[in-house]
């Protein structure tokens, strides 16, 4: 293992010698005779961060990344990679690489003439050194001789990956690069790009739909939703204060409730949802008057038997269960809320469970958690059909 550790860090000596770059994306539109891909998206990633645009099919995402690269022409705005205009560029003179979901490695080349290949066309006297402290970097130096079908799905990602970081780009685009795995190896190269990332100090733009990828590994995170940018910020500030249902339901689950504000005190709305009392931050609330839906993480919720186990000025509802699905750790119960519908919560498999299907039980929650949305909003946006 410590051996594995001074290799990535000679790797990282050796090939490190560019920096990454800040990316400017200034009111970027593409369209494809009537259907706008992209509207008017601005946006700027600082130099040395792994950004994630996320969002489902067709949301614009990836035609964003093809923009970047250079592999689509945007109709109009323009695009600058450390402080240079490159919107005319061809994709070869762009300071940026792209790794895809397909490897697309070279079946009869070893691993490191793979990597080596870019340099050796551009004459690069460097380029057997290069590539094999690019595949040290990747921990596949032992296999430098191996072909690529001697190779795991896991392992030729990350050849494909040494390829492209060999050539010092500024930017470094990765288009659902590890759709192909499986999820255990998919979970393990989560980790492996993270760190490859902050070892290299590049600025890495990472398009994916899967939420999870996004969230382990971005130091921030675009949700795009038809051609725009929703909400943009760290992790954990989406998932925890998302501020549209789009975001709500399509970076994990939310219960989505429409109230109206009836009062407020020392920073906390009243709502009156359905007929019960809710108090809801006023700070969480994107409004703070009239028609507004009120949210809640299931997993900030608790189910009990009786109300007697909920903590005193929690918010409270009662219902019926609906569905109970068994997980391993945890349960999932649907709740039939008379006047709401549906609202999702877990418990934890710790011994006796709140209550069988048919059965009535309480769900609380701390007002800290709940948040607010515009009472237009619809409450199925962004929810992933099965």
């Amino acid at each position: 293992m410590n051996t594995q550790i001074r290799s990535r860090e000679s790797a990282k000596t050796r090939t490190n010698t560019s920096e990454g770059a800040d990316l400017h994306l200034r009111s970027i539109s593409k369209r494809f005779a009537e259907f706008i891909a992209v509207d008017q998206l601005d946006l700027t990633v600082p130099s040395g961060t792994f950004f994630a645009l996320l969002g489902p099919s067709g949301c614009g995402k990836s035609t964003t990344l093809r923009m970047i690269a250079g592999l689509e022409a945007p109709s109009v705005g323009s695009i600058s990679i450390g402080g240079q205009d490159v919107t005319q560029l061809p994709s070869h003179q762009r300071p940026v690489n792209t790794v895809f979901q397909s490897y697309a490695l070279f079946p009869h080349m070893s691993v490191l003439e793979n990597v080596a290949f870019g340099l050796k066309r551009k004459k690069d006297r460097e380029a057997m050194p290069k590539a094999k402290a690019a595949l040290e970097l990747v921990e596949l130096g032992h296999l430098a001789t191996r072909k690529p079908a001697q190779l795991s799905g896991g392992q030729q990602q990350r050849v494909a990956l040494a390829r492209a970081l060999v050539n010092r780009p500024q930017v470094l685009l990765l288009d659902e690069p590890l759709g192909a795995l499986d999820m255990k190896l998919r979970r393990q190269m989560q980790l492996e790009l993270k760190n490859i990332q902050t070892e290299v100090g590049l600025t890495f733009i990472h398009v994916t739909h899967d939420q999870e990828e996004a969230m382990t590994m971005a130091d921030v995170v675009a949700v795009m939703n038809e051609g725009r940018i929703e909400q943009m910020g760290p992790p954990r500030e989406l998932y925890d204060l998302p501020r549209t249902a789009f975001v709500a339901n399509f970076l994990g689950k939310s219960n989505l409730m429409r109230g109206e504000v009836t009062g407020g005190e020392a920073g906390m709305l009243r709502v009156d949802v359905a007929g019960n009392q809710v108090l809801l931050p006023a700070e969480r609330a994107v409004s703070a008057q009239g028609q507004i839906m009120v949210g809640v993480r299931p997993e900030k919720m608790h189910i009990a038997a009786t109300p007697d186990a909920v903590e005193p000025g929690a918010n409270l509802l009662s219902g019926t269960i609906k569905d109970a699905s068994f997980t391993g750790t945890t349960t999932e119960y649907l709740v039939q809320v008379e006047g709401i519908g549906l609202l999702g919560t877990f418990s934890q498999n710790r011994g006796q469970q709140p209550g069988n299907v048919g059965e009535r039980v309480y769900l609380s929650w701390d007002p800290v958690h709940t948040f607010g949305l515009e009472g237009s909003e619809n409450a199925a946006a962004g929810v992933e059909e099965s």
